[in-house]
């Protein structure tokens, strides 16, 4: 099927001119005389892309791209601008376009345009796409995935889970143990009844031995009344021991005999306690391998080991990373009121580079960092943490608004200039001339907008508010000592001006 292209334009002559080049490149155009024939087109018809001119009779180029924008019509839009509106053009950026040409329009540009905006808006399409397959044949419990590993660990998770066996569940940290873990107990006849977890990793042998089984009031020094143990607040329901490959030599026998009878004592007591718990354990240790060492029992291993579910890591599964991606996005933004709506499809590639060693954790840990940090609709490359994505070399996006081609005729390439400018004196003065908040809102290294300030010769301390010192501090700290602490606060290496 071709890609439909809608061209808005109430100057005969651009309709024809655009349908030529456009057509030429195997492009199924139709044409619009006004804003509104164009929204109408828009509503009954399927296009892919809108071209539109700025300045149109009874509805205006800009307010048809913020009708686009407002209903999210899967469409990109390409605005056109006449020579010498640079703030037009600026608030077409801000309003959702994907880019803007220079009329008359260069050719070469407009097909190098049209290319680059459909192939954007294909990836964000894929997105949404992703976005609703999230909660919709991808979602299982409180877990999201499209890997087949998993949708296979998904249908045992089913099978098993009324079974009411031993579940030992291995994977390196961060890849999910617990939610798996809570899946099981979700499927189980026990549903109704506790699920009880407990890191055997940071409790040394006493403290985990009481807080398994509970102790006797006396049992120890401190040991002031009863405390009633893991074992017990289970009963009727599922208990996990997470990181059960630490569980020490000396509590083994113990844990064994919880396993084949259901019986235990509290430390310190006599009392015999019967309990009725599913045990699940989890471990990012190879058990077996820890039993052929000798530093776990083969006898609680075999019990342990009646079904066992291995899940993969992140990086096994990258077809996984969008889906969690958007999952993540949209529940942090509801969590913490984000006007975040999207991943930038740079974004979205910068995360399936990344090996993820800390797994769906650290994926989620850093679209939640992203999300805190984003100030826009859209969560950027450079929104993501420095260990997804480092900063030791200047990153930029392919934004439009800064991406000039240094083949493009003298005119667009001037007007580009002249919407540059505008744009970071606009961000100079929201931010008060800090460069650092400025780059972060721009997507940009601040090396890079350092740069763009020298080229259109704007200079950061003019949008700076105005601080005066009193004579008694300026006395007592003197000049030197002024110096070095007016440049701790300045967020760049330009040098600073000090007031005698």
């Amino acid at each position: 099927m071709k890609l439909r292209i809608l061209a808005v334009d109430d100057s005969e002559i651009n309709l024809h001119y655009l349908r030529r080049i456009l057509e030429s490149e195997g492009y199924e155009v139709e044409n619009a005389a006004d804003g509104r024939s164009a929204w109408e087109a828009l509503v009954s018809g399927r296009f892919h892309l809108v071209i539109t001119d700025l300045r149109m009779p009874e509805l205006s180029g800009l307010e048809l791209l913020r009708r686009v924008r407002a209903e999210r019509m899967p469409v990109g839009v390409i605005m056109l601008t006449a020579y010498g509106e640079p703030t037009d053009a600026l608030h077409a950026m801000k309003s959702g376009a994907d880019d803007f040409i220079a009329k008359p329009c260069d050719p070469d540009r407009l097909r190098f345009l049209v290319k680059r905006t459909l192939e954007r808006r294909e990836l964000i399409d894929e997105l949404e796409q992703l976005r609703k397959q999230a909660s919709d044949s991808y979602h299982f419990h409180t877990m999201v995935s499209r890997s087949p590993r998993m949708r296979k660990i998904f249908d045992l998770i089913e099978q098993v889970g009324p079974i009411g066996s031993t579940v030992l569940i291995q994977g390196e940290t961060g890849t999910g143990k617990e939610l798996v873990a809570r899946a099981v107990h979700a499927a189980d006849t026990r549903r109704n009844g506790p699920f009880v977890a407990l890191n055997c990793a940071v409790l040394n042998d006493a403290l985990l031995e009481s807080e398994l089984f509970g102790h006797e009031k006396g049992a120890f020094t401190g040991a002031e009344r009863r405390k009633i143990g893991r074992f017990e607040l289970a009963n009727g329901g599922t208990l996990l021991l997470d990181e059960a490959g630490d569980i020490p030599a000396s509590l083994q026998p113990k844990l064994l005999r919880v396993l084949q009878t259901g019986q235990f004592e509290r430390v310190g007591g006599t009392e015999t306690v019967q309990v009725d718990v599913r045990i699940i354990a989890a471990s990012h240790k190879i058990l077996e391998q820890e039993m052929k060492a000798g530093r776990f029992r083969a006898d609680l291993f075999y019990r342990l080991n009646v079904i066992r579910i291995d899940l993969p890591p992140l990086r096994d599964r990258i077809e996984d990373i969008p889906l969690l991606a958007t999952h993540f996005l949209q529940q942090h933004r509801t969590e913490g009121g984000s006007r975040i709506a999207e991943i930038d499809p740079e974004a979205m590639q910068a995360l399936l580079r990344h090996p993820w060693p800390g797994n769906v954790r650290e994926l989620e840990n850093a679209i939640r960092a992203a999300v805190a940090l984003s100030m826009g609709r859209v969560l950027h490359r450079d929104d993501l943490p420095e260990s997804v994505v480092p900063r030791s070399a200047e990153r930029r996006r392919g934004s439009a608004l800064i991406d000039i081609d240094r083949s493009l005729p003298d005119v667009t390439a001037d007007l580009i200039g002249q919407v540059e400018r505008e744009y970071f004196t606009q961000l100079l003065t929201q931010f008060k001339g800090n460069v650092a908040r400025c780059a972060r809102h721009s997507g940009l290294s601040r090396r890079s907008v350092t740069q763009k300030l020298q080229k259109y010769a704007l200079e950061r301390d003019q949008f700076k508010p105005s601080r005066r010192r009193s004579p008694i501090v300026r006395k007592r700290i003197g000049r030197e000592i002024l110096e070095e602490h007016e440049a701790k606060e300045t967020t760049d290496l330009q040098p600073v001006t000090v007031v005698s």
